[in-house]
């Protein structure tokens, strides 16, 4: 079984949350990433995905609670526990998927849910961020970019959203518990020219991996990479086919 996607529905407490399931070539279980999106999650990263299933892995985009026609409200805070959910599904047993090789791969917000994720989670084994959130206290958006976001979203508003961030920023950060993350290996991507979630938040999760961690900034690229993909995504599939054995 290869190619894709293929729909999948993932049951997040009473959610219904839908993603698509991209199969790597090759026969057996495979070595699995979750692509997971930031806010609104207009980007999906579908190229990362097709890439990643042409060096043989498989590679899943799903959607959070509230958004892109998956059930329930948009929290923030709920995010990882969506992940969790995923893996629950992932490892079924419907899929070939190898659990000890199963990745995170969060852009912008998602990359806070990476870190968050795999601090929690001892099934994920690496995680990369790419332009990736990395503290709430210092990560400043305008009022008017909430609201605009919300309009994309479920079961939230612009104030909400306001709200959940400020409320994160009290809690514990991917530069607060990058260091719980042990042996598990992670990949900071990001560009110098963004101006959505600055380079210094890449910077600053760098610092409190004390460098152990790898960090690649992309010179020129902006949040999107929208002039610099494919060299994000050789970056990234590279490094997961080197970290994840």
């Amino acid at each position: 079984m290869s190619g894709g996607p293929q729909g999948i529905i993932i049951q997040s407490a009473s959610c219904r949350l839908l993603g698509a399931l991209y199969l790597g070539v090759g026969d057996g279980p495979r070595p699995t990433a979750l692509i997971l999106h930031g806010i609104p999650g207009i980007e999906k990263n579908t190229d990362l995905a097709y890439a990643l299933r042409d060096a043989g892995w498989n590679a899943l985009i799903f959607h959070y609670r509230g958004s892109w026609g998956s059930d329930g409200a948009y929290t923030i805070a709920g995010m990882p526990d969506d992940v969790h959910a995923a893996i629950d599904e992932l490892l079924s047993g419907k899929y070939p998927v190898d659990a000890r090789r199963l990745a995170v791969v969060g852009y912008s917000l998602g990359g806070w849910v990476a870190v968050v994720s795999a601090a929690r989670e001892n099934r994920i084994r690496a995680a990369v961020t790419i332009g990736g959130v990395s503290n709430m206290r210092t990560w400043h958006v305008l009022e008017e970019t909430w609201v605009h976001w919300a309009d994309f979203l479920s079961g939230t508003s612009g104030g909400e959203l306001m709200s959940q961030h400020r409320a994160l920023g009290k809690t514990r950060n991917p530069v607060d518990v990058i260091g719980d993350l042990g042996s598990t290996p992670v990949l900071i991507v990001h560009g110098s020219a963004d101006d959505v979630v600055p380079v210094e938040q890449a910077r600053a999760l760098y610092q409190a991996s004390s460098g152990l961690d790898d960090l690649v900034v992309i010179e020129g690229a902006d949040h999107a990479f929208s002039q610099h993909r494919r060299q994000m995504v050789d970056v990234v599939v590279n490094w997961l086919v080197r970290n994840v054995k």
